[in-house]
This record gives C-alpha cells, structure tokens and sequence, in this order.
C-alpha cells in the first residue's frame, strides 16, 4: 500500500480491487514517475482552461489501495480522523469474497456521505437500472468501462477531485454563511432593530434568502429571491410561499416534517416563477429557534442550479449519442452481411421466376431489405463522421437543381422560388453527401408546408470575422459559403428544436419518417468542417443556415481588420442587453475595445432597472429581441416610457423580416441581424450616435 504523501488532501484517491496490477495501473496513470505527468497537466489544461507552461510544478494524485471493500471503509474512516480524507475512489464491481462495489459504496457513503465514487465495470456486471435499485447515486457515481483508457481516466480524476475540492469549500462557505445569518437574525431580534437591517446582511448573498413563519407565509424576500422568482419583497411578504413558487404539495410536506423533526433539510426543488419559467433550486432550511428554544420560523437559502440543470442534460444527450454511435458501428457489420445474401438471393430468384404475384413479393422482400441497408448507411454517417472524396464543387449548380427537382415533385401548392449569387466562392467537398444534405433539408422543408407554402433558397459568400466567430459555437473566422433555406411552413415550438438533431427523433407520423434526415445532414455538414444554424417559430415558419468553409477566387485574400479605420467611441455608456452570456462578453469586449463602456444585462427587467438608474448616461441601448422574463419588443417599450427620445438598436438571429417589423412597431428603426460583425456593430452605433 502507497503511503500518503503531503498532498493536499482534493488529491488523494482510493483504489478498492481484488486485482493488485489494476493497482499498478492506476498508480501508473494517476502517479507516475515521469512518463505520464505531460499527460496529465494536458488533461487539466483541457478541462480548466490552466495553460500548461503556467503551471510551476509537476502534480500528481496520491494513490491508496484496497484489495477488499471492508479494508477500503476502515481506510477512509482512518482518513477522516486524520484529517485528511480521499477526494474519489475507484471501486471494482466484483471483489469476491467480501462486499461488491455496491455495497462498498454504499457503505462509504454512510461515513463519508459526499464522496465521489467511480465503479469499474466491464458492464456484463451490473447495469445502471441495478445501480440505481440499490443505491440512490444522484451525482456523486458514475461507471467506468474496463478496459481503461487513460485520458478516461485521468478525466475522471482531474475532474472529480476537483468537484471534490469546490464542494467542500462550497459547504464551508455556505455553513458560515448560515451561521452569521442565524447569528445576525438573533442579534437584530434581540435589540429589536428594523427589519432593513437584516435586509443589509442578506441581501450580500447571490442565493434567494426567506424567511418563513410556521403557517408557511413569508416574513423576509431579499433581493436575489426576487431576480430568481420575479416576486418584488412587497409582492411575497405575508403570502404563503406555496403560493408564490408553485411547489409541490407532496416534496413540501416533506421537507416540512423533516426541518421540523431534525432542525434541517437539503434537497432538490422544481418550481415557477411568477412569469411561468420552470426553475430548478438547491433548497437549505434550517429551523431558528426563540431564546427559549422554541420553534419560531424557517430560514430558506435556494440556489439557482436550472442552467446546470441543462448543462447535464445535455451531456447526457450527447453520451446518449455516443452509445447508440457505438451500438451502430457494433451491429453495421453483422447487418450488412444479413441483408448481402438477401439481396442476392432475391435477383437470382427473379431470374427464374415467372409468375406476377410471385415478383411482386419478391419484389417488396427487396425494397424493404434496401431500406433497411440505407438505415445502416445513415446511422453510420452520424455516429462515425462522413468520409468521401473532396473535389471543387459548385454549390449554385446544385441548388438550381435542387430547385428543378423540388419543383418538379413537390406538391402544386408548394412554390419554391432561389436567390443564388452569381459570383460565389468554391467549396471542397463531396459533391453527392452535399446534395443530399440539401435534399433531406428541402425534405424537411417540404413536410413542415402540408397546406402549401413558399420555399426559399439562397446562397452568398459570407465572410466571418473574430468577434462574430466568437458568438457561434464551433466557428472559426475566415471564408464562407453560406447557404439558406426558409419556409413559412408550421414551424417548432423551443421543445422540439432542442431535439430536431437527434436520430430517430421525428415528429411525423408514424411509418412517414425514420427520424434520420437532419441528423445525416448534420453529420455532412461537419464532416465538411462546416456548421448549420437553426430557428423557427410555430406557425411562421422555419430557417436554417448552412455555412461550408470556402475557398476565395486566386489572388483574393482575407482583408486586414484595421481598428483604425472603423468608428471609435469616445467614452459613452452602451446598455447591452442579451440573454446569451458569450454575445453579451465578446460583444462587450468589443465596444471596450473601441471607445465604449458597456453595461450589460441579461433581459429586460434587469435593463429597465438599470436605465431607470443610468438615464442620464446611458447613450445607446442594443437588445435582443428574443429573451426570456421580458423580451425585446417589451423592454422597448418600457424603455420608452422612460425617455421617448431613447436611441435603440435591435438585433435578432431569428427571421430578419419579422423581427424588423417587430422593431419597427416598437418605434425603432435601427436592427442589425445576428451574427453581426464588428464593423457592422460599430457603424450602426456610429450612425445611431451622430444622426
């Protein structure tokens, strides 16, 4: 057994497995001499943005080892007392005789209740659904597939020590917090001082601070509750909390009867705000007591974890996509030569076959087997990237075919009309994968109009600097073909175009669609290093962009961004107003970056306050028009009220001719589509300023 070392304490890691080279090989990747340690720091580079050459020494893990689960808990009982208890462990599935992993963690997880906890498995072992029967794993376990990849692994420590290590300064922070709350109430009650001075302590706190009697109606809403629920304190004091947030009569009544029975209670809570936005908080209650130790309110501390909520759902998307990615790259080889003999089987029975009925069978025996062989093909295309020869290819040939061709089959009621610039730049690419990319996007276009509609394509050079790069993910700045498809069909409400990438997914009946066409044409559109934008609105229509790197015409080049040529600032107050947090930073950089101070919101609530605030200073406003809590239209108009003279531009991502006229209707008469760039950004507000 490894000894422990001086290492901080986030960094000490148990290995709990009956197999002694499994030790070695984590002590190999986890601690090694000298080999792997470059790997190492190139692996917390990644996940934390540290930059290698910033790092002043070398770091490694101090690695304990088990050989059974019961050494493993008396191990970390032995830590504890020292002091010095172990960040993660990696358990073993199977360690006969003694405990499995899973009692071995859930025996860890009675002494040490927020350990991170990693279980090896070949998966023939054990399965999620067997894991979760027996053990409520919430976020503290996830599951590694032995054999081990060691950037896997190492991930996994880098990252999980280092949960380890902000969660327990989280608690730290959050039991002083608690404390001086509990402390400062008791004072100000005491001395009977006025309930502003309360306010002055809790409203430092970025977490929704209340305070609730015992018949539930709340005493105290600081300023964080009422950014979070959209409840002002005059709104929420005095009225039962069930009322304003919503919950859930079954989890509140449990929460009640435990912070009364134990004096405390955490836990998860979905509610809703007052504009009818679903939340998700991290709740702490904590029971406050009389001077004679009797029951007198309950203290709420709520943390906003919704956004993280969607991070984790996302990434649980995306291994989802890579499981059926390896499924179908399992299974493609084994289909493919189950419907080769069926294929061929079926022509030579043809050959020698006479009777009409007979072909007929034989001949939907064939569609269905070359239906299933094309499902293959597209499940493959997404899950490992689209190969193909790379020529020149003319992106304006093929859309005026794919013109000729949707006008020639889709329905009379369906118009499909182009605007394709004569000029356009050259992409290298597949010419057959690119067609049908366009053909699936046409497809999709077509089922979204079953009453009929126009159908536009487009097609331009676009040229994507730095600052408008920076606004999409997975850009890099430099030539592109930017191709346009738009419909006025029935459009998507937000809960379907969070989806509309997955394979499978399909909103068409049944037997109409395999759910396969957008996911293909995506895998296309990155195996060309290109990337595709998307948005709709129910009942108004859809529009997707497809940007393809492109080659410029010979002799032309990029052109030289010089910041002296554009129009500079001289110091005026820009109120930037976004709900997207990389918009409102990089285009913030950038007005900074010309003569500008910036002063940014997240929607409009937060924006009228600080207009209300900054009037006189605030020389511009530049707002999305499409934000949650107050959108653009909105926070236009109140802003108006405030000063009818107001300079605003507007910028949108969505439809340009909706949102100008949404503007226009608003009284503004500046809009710039997103993404903008700098130069575009920069001669707007010059205009707006000096009109």
């Amino acid at each position: 057994m490894t000894h422990p070392t001086t290492t901080a304490a986030h960094r000490r890691i148990l290995v709990i497995d009956d197999n002694r080279s499994i030790h070695d090989d984590f002590r190999k990747i986890l601690a090694p001499a000298n080999a792997v340690d470059d790997a190492l720091e190139a692996a917390e580079a990644a996940l934390f943005g540290a930059p290698q050459q910033a790092q002043t020494s070398k770091q490694t893990f101090t690695i304990d080892t088990a050989s059974q689960g019961e050494e493993g808990l008396q191990m970390v009982k032995n830590a504890q007392a020292e002091g010095l208890p172990y960040a993660m462990a990696f358990v073993d599935v199977r360690m006969p005789p003694g405990w499995d992993g899973i009692e071995t963690t859930r025996q860890i997880w009675q002494v040490c209740p927020d350990m991170q906890i990693v279980i090896c498995t070949a998966y023939a072992d054990c399965c999620w659904s067997e894991v979760q029967e027996q053990i409520n794993p919430r976020d503290r376990m996830l599951i590694l597939k032995k054999p081990f990849d060691i950037i896997e692994v190492l991930q996994l420590a880098i990252s999980l020590t280092e949960k380890s290590r902000l969660l327990l300064e989280s608690k730290s922070h959050l039991q002083d917090l608690e404390q001086r709350v509990k402390l400062r109430t008791q004072e100000l009650e005491a001395s009977k001082l006025a309930a502003h001075e309360k306010a002055s302590l809790l409203e430092l706190s970025r977490d929704a601070i209340l305070v609730c009697g015992l018949d539930h109606r709340v005493t105290y809403w600081n300023k964080s509750a009422e950014r979070l629920y959209g409840w002002t304190a005059a709104e929420a004091v005095g009225r039962l909390v069930t009322e304003i947030k919503d919950q859930s009569s079954e989890v509140f009544q449990q929460a009640c009867e435990k912070v009364m029975q134990t004096g405390e209670w955490d836990g998860e809570l979905h509610q809703v705000g007052k504009d009818g936005r679903k939340l998700i908080v991290e709740g702490r209650w904590t029971l406050l007591r009389d001077a004679a130790g009797q029951p007198r309110s309950i203290l709420v501390i709520n943390t906003d974890i919704t956004e993280r909520k969607k991070v984790e759902e996302q990434l649980l998307r995306g291994q989802r996509m890579e499981s059926l990615g390896t499924l179908a790259g399992g299974i493609a080889h084994d289909l493919n030569n189950a419907l080769t003999p069926i294929m061929m089987s079926i022509e030579l029975l043809k050959l020698h076959e006479q009777d009409a009925l007979r072909l007929g069978v034989l001949a939907t025996i064939e569609s269905s087997a070359r239906r299933g062989a094309d499902m293959v093909r597209q499940v493959l295309s997404f899950s490992r990237g689209v190969e193909g020869r790379r020529v020149e290819v003319q992106i304006g040939h093929l859309l005026k075919g794919i013109e000729k061709i949707a006008n020639e089959t889709f329905l009379k009621n369906i118009w499909v009309c182009s605007d394709i610039s004569a000029d356009l730049w050259i992409v290298q690419g597949d010419p057959t994968q690119i067609h049908q990319m366009l053909l699936n996007l046409c497809a999709n276009a077509r089922d979204a109009m079953p009453n009929g509609g126009i159908l536009k394509l487009g097609a331009c050079n676009h040229l994507l600097d730095e600052h408008c790069a920076a606004m999409i993910p997975g850009a890099k700045p430099g030539p592109y073909l930017l191709i346009e498809m738009e419909d006025n069909g029935t459009g998507m409400p937000p809960e379907v175009m969070d989806r509309i990438f997955e394979p499978f997914f399909t909103t068409k009946e049944l037997g109409k669609g395999t759910g396969l066409g957008l996911s293909s044409a995506l895998a296309i559109i990155k195996s060309h290093q290109g990337f595709i934008r998307a948005s709709s609105e129910l009942d108004k229509g859809s529009k997707f962009q497809v940007y393809l790197p492109a080659q410029m015409e010979e002799g032309v080049s990029l052109p030289p961004l010089v910041q002296t040529e554009m129009p500079r600032g001289n110091g005026e107050f820009v109120l930037l107003i976004d709900d997207e947090e990389a918009v409102r930073h990089i285009t913030g950089q950038t007005l900074e970056s010309f003569g500008y101070r910036v002063l940014p919101a997240v929607d409009g609530v937060e924006a009228s306050t600080l207009y209300a605030t900054h009037k006189e200073k605030i020389a511009v406003v530049l707002t999305d028009m499409m934000m949650p809590v107050m959108d653009g239209p909105a926070t236009i108009q109140v802003l108006k009220r405030m000063n009818p003279d107001v300079r605003i531009i507007a910028a949108s991502g969505l439809s340009v001719k909706d949102m100008v006229a949404k503007a226009s209707n608003a009284g503004v008469t500046h809009f710039i589509p997103k993404p903008y760039t700098a130069e575009t950004l920069l001669k707007t507000l010059d205009t707006v300023l000096h009109a």
